[in-house]
């Protein structure tokens, strides 16, 4: 079964900020309580970048898997960052993935291995040489089967 992924638009913002606090709540121990992430200023502020993140520029981008009209179910955000060239390579870009999210009511269908799997696409096209993350004890196993390696302190993964 295919999962429908699409690019995140400017109105997909405020499930996007949701998904963010949401990631945020990962326990710091595997498997255990999730944190408690409190409501603040920081919310509307992270919706207001992603606004202006998905409207116009080509170095950041989300990909998103919706429950329904409105709602998403699931988000993976990236950046592609600029690096200089060298004697390995003269690709433009490394990318960072900063959010990977998926709903509770949702987890467990591939929607995270396929949004991450859009975005990684996403950026190896535009010329990433590298690809890191950070990722939480549950989200490990997922990484890992897509090809990242722990490369301290950052799971890596490099574009072939």
């Amino acid at each position: 079964m295919s999962v429908p992924v699409r690019r995140a638009v400017a109105a997909d913002a405020g499930e996007l900020a949701r998904l963010r606090q949401l990631s945020l709540t990962c326990p710091a121990v595997p498997w255990s309580r999730p944190r408690d992430v409190p409501d603040g200023p920081w919310v509307k502020e992270c919706q207001q970048v992603f606004v202006a993140m998905l409207h116009g520029t080509d170095t950041a981008a989300a990909f998103v898997v919706d429950a329904a009209p409105g709602r998403v179910a699931s988000c993976a955000v990236g950046f592609l960052l600029p690096r200089l060239p060298g004697p390995g390579s003269s690709k433009p870009f490394n990318g960072d993935i900063s959010t990977v999210a998926t709903d509770p009511e949702f987890r467990r269908r591939g929607y995270a291995r396929a949004v991450v799997t859009a975005l990684m696409d996403w950026m190896a096209v535009r010329g990433c040489k590298r690809i890191s993350l950070s990722a939480s004890p549950e989200g490990e196993p997922l990484y890992t089967s897509l090809g990242f390696v722990y490369d301290e302190p950052r799971m890596t993964w490099r574009v072939q």
